[in-house]
C-alpha cells in the first residue's frame, strides 16, 4: 500500500508540472508563473521512484515541458530588455525617489514643445521696414485692377443677420412653444391634427424646420404621435408628458421634396 501511494503521489506531481508547461505553452500564463527550480526538484525527487516505462515517459515530458517554459522565459526577458520595458510599479517607485531638482532636469530633457520662438533680430527689423516703405497704399494697388468704384463699408445689424437667415429671430424655447400653442389650436377636442397637413409649408426649409420641431414636441412630451397605416396623427398634450415606463421608440418620416407646397 505504501509503494503503490507512492507511485500515485509521483504521477500526480509529474502531470502537474507537464500541465503547466502546456498551458504556458498555449499563452495561457505566464512563462514565469513556473518556477523552474522547484519543478526540477520535484523530478529529482522522484527519479528513484521510477520503475515503469510510462514513468519515464512522463518524467521526460516533464523535462521537456520545462526546457520549452525556459526557452519561453529567455525570449521574453529578450524582448523586455530589446523594448527598454518598464514594469509601472517600479517606474513609480522610481519616481517617487527622485527630488524636485532630478524632475525638473528630467522633464526639461525630454520636453520637445511643438512651438518655436524666433528672436527678431535687427536686419529683420529693418528688411520689414523698406518693404512697408516700398509698398503702394491700398488704393493705389487697387487701381491696377479693373474693380469698379470702390463701396464704404456698411453697417450688418441684428436684423440683417435675421433676414440673411444667419441667425434666429426667435430662440429654440420659443419657437418649440409657439408650434405647441399652433398645435393646441388646430386640434380639435380629443382629435388630434394630420402630420402632414401641420408641417407642410410653402416654403421647403420650412416645411424641413416644422418637422424637426414636431420631433422634439413629441420627444418633451408635448405631443402624442400615432400612427394608422400611412396616415400619421398629432395629439397636442395639455402639459407635458415624460414616458416613465417601456421603451421609446422612433421611425424616420422622409420628407420628399413635393411635400413642401401646399
Amino acid at each position: 500500500m505504501k509503494r503503490g501511494s507512492s507511485r500515485t503521489s509521483v504521477k500526480k506531481d509529474l502531470e502537474e508540472i507537464v500541465q503547466t508547461c502546456n498551458s504556458i505553452e498555449n499563452r495561457q500564463f505566464s512563462p514565469f508563473l513556473l518556477d523552474v527550480s522547484e519543478a526540477l526538484r520535484i523530478l529529482r525527487l522522484h527519479a528513484g521512484d521510477l520503475n515503469r516505462l510510462e514513468d519515464h515517459l512522463l518524467d521526460m515530458r516533464a523535462i521537456t515541458g520545462i526546457a520549452r517554459v525556459v526557452g519561453l522565459q529567455s525570449s521574453q526577458l529578450r524582448f523586455q530588455s530589446t523594448s527598454l520595458f518598464l514594469d509601472p510599479e517600479l517606474a513609480k517607485q522610481k519616481l517617487e525617489g527622485l527630488s524636485r531638482q532630478q524632475l525638473a532636469e528630467f522633464f526639461l530633457l525630454s520636453w520637445h514643445p511643438v512651438t518655436e520662438l524666433e528672436q527678431l533680430v535687427m536686419p529683420a527689423v529693418k528688411e520689414a521696414s523698406e518693404y512697408w516703405k516700398k509698398m503702394l497704399s491700398f488704393f493705389e494697388r487697387r487701381g491696377k485692377f479693373d474693380l469698379g468704384q470702390f463701396d464704404s463699408p456698411g453697417t450688418f445689424g441684428l436684423g440683417d443677420l435675421g433676414s440673411s437667415g444667419m441667425m434666429e429671430d426667435q430662440s429654440f424655447t420659443e419657437r418649440l412653444q409657439g408650434l405647441w400653442n399652433e398645435l393646441k389650436s388646430r386640434a380639435k377636442s380629443g382629435e388630434g391634427v394630420e402630420y402632414w397637413s401641420f408641417v407642410r409649408s410653402q416654403d421647403f426649409r420650412e416645411t424641413v424646420s416644422r418637422a424637426q420641431l414636431v420631433s422634439f414636441l413629441v420627444s418633451y412630451g408635448y405631443a402624442n404621435m400615432d400612427k394608422n397605416g400611412d396616415r400619421i396623427v398629432l395629439t397636442p398634450n395639455e402639459t407635458p408628458v415624460l414616458q416613465t415606463e417601456g421603451s421609446p421608440h422612433s421611425f424616420p418620416i422622409p420628407i420628399p421634396w413635393e411635400k413642401a407646397p401646399a
